[in-house]
């Protein structure tokens, strides 16, 4: 059964993203507020909207082949319709990265699981390229922005609804794992906040407290970190140094909740502790190694030693650290995965590739940020530019405690294209 509907998931996404990539000249889309009123797309804008609204799809046992049917597409649009290249330094950065990951491609021994590490740092490249190319306006971002919060709905709903009656065995063939939602809660928040910002709609706000609540449910610490960084981004684009109070305000909440929610508390610490005073009277005595992280600790100091150690500058190769963990030759029993991106990339690419990627973090929310807070810019791309700055920190926060790169289709697509968006939009007036 799982097979089956693995299978008919991967179907639907291929035939109706081939359709909507390549088939038919324009389509009429209802817009955000009245359904009755339609606006036109063409066949890249309507791709674009397919994509934000099956990004949450994994097809299970077929999601490598999905995720590689997707850049085919991309590529397909760009080879139809050229490439409009943005003056942006993150681009020429990124551009940079991929050189070298390319080099290091060469280089590996690896070189089946290095081109799968690749293809997972080309798509939000290819993505962006994709959308830069297109037309943006204002109806479309709107319509853009509703379509994926409705996604993020959707998806949350689901984890919650597996709470509820016995529907996993269904859900998990179909759609991404809890863990993989909940990193990309951040950019679902984000969405949520500009639409109730425009539309004062309380089912809105209901939605945010669900994406806020189910890393909570969940126990996810990861998830607690990354909505945190979230918010504290928030503040720092809406109030920069005057957001020091809410820095401060958010980090406590974060504190908080390891003190005062059982199931999180239960999940931070080795030693269980029965209430917050018993963690404050033993807080003299908190360490590392009194922090339960699930192994992470132990994975991380080997995987330095085997992998980086010896090999600081250029790495030990594209995919070497992903195939020792896939073959298992570790001594972390069935873990497939390091839990940390920037891990990874320090041990297959070394220092040049680590920097090098730090630098298109820093790129993407720098001008993100100053697109954001000039004024002169359109308003849509201002917001664009927030929601994706705001939600990439949050997101990349989780990398270093999850593999966020291992599922960009859903991690990184959507703070990507709403870049995209804000690059294409910002040079139009108010």
């Amino acid at each position: 059964m799982a097979i089956g509907l693995s299978l008919l998931a991967f179907l639907i996404v291929i035939i109706y993203g081939f359709e909507y990539a390549f088939l038919g000249k324009t389509y009429l889309v209802s817009t955000t507020w009245n359904k009755r009123v339609k606006f036109k797309v063409n066949t890249q804008q309507r791709f674009i909207l397919f994509l934000l609204a099956t990004a949450i799809v994994q097809a299970g046992n077929f999601s490598a082949l999905l995720l590689l049917i997707w850049m085919g597409f991309l590529l397909g649009l760009l080879f139809k319709y050229g490439i409009q290249m943005f003056s942006s330094p993150m681009l020429k950065i990124y551009a940079l990265y991929l050189c070298w990951l390319i080099f290091s491609l060469v280089l590996t021994t690896e070189k089946g699981y290095g081109f799968r590490v690749f293809l997972k740092f080309l798509f939000p490249f290819l993505v962006i390229l994709v959308v830069t190319s297109i037309k943006i306006t204002d109806v479309f971002f709107i319509k853009a922005l509703k379509i994926s919060f409705l996604a993020g709905v959707f998806i949350n709903g689901c984890i919650v609804l597996m709470k509820i009656i016995p529907i996993y065995s269904i859900y998990n063939p179909i759609l991404w794992w809890p863990p993989a939602v909940i990193d990309v809660n951040p950019f679902f928040i984000g969405t949520g906040i500009l639409l109730y910002k425009f539309s004062k709609k309380k089912y809105v706000l209901l939605a945010i407290l669900l994406f806020i609540s189910i890393p909570i449910v969940e126990s996810v610490r990861t998830g607690l970190i990354g909505i945190g960084v979230f918010f504290l981004a928030v503040s720092f684009f809406k109030y920069k140094l005057k957001a020091l109070p809410v820095f401060v305000l958010i980090i406590a909440s974060f504190v908080a909740s390891v003190l005062f929610v059982p199931t999180v508390r239960d999940k931070m610490f080795r030693t269980s502790f029965n209430s917050a005073e018993e963690v404050l009277n033993m807080s003299g005595k908190i360490s590392p190694d009194t922090i339960d992280s699930n192994g992470r600790f132990a994975m991380w100091e080997w995987s330095l030693k085997v992998f980086y150690k010896g090999n600081e500058l250029m790495g030990a190769g594209l995919g070497q650290m992903q195939a020792r963990f896939y073959s298992g030759n570790h001594p972390f029993g069935v873990i497939r995965i390091a839990h940390n991106d920037y891990l990874q990339i320090l041990c297959d690419t070394g220092q040049i590739g680590f920097v090098l990627y730090l630098l298109i973090i820093i790129s993407f929310v720098w001008q993100a940020f100053r697109i954001y807070n000039n004024k002169k810019n359109n308003v849509s791309a201002r917001y664009a530019a927030f929601i994706a700055g705001t939600s990439l920190c949050g997101i990349m926060a989780t990398a270093f405690t999850d593999n966020v790169v291992n599922y960009s289709l859903i991690t990184l697509s959507y703070p990507y294209i709403f870049f995209g968006f804000a690059l294409v939009m910002k040079s139009k007036r108010k």
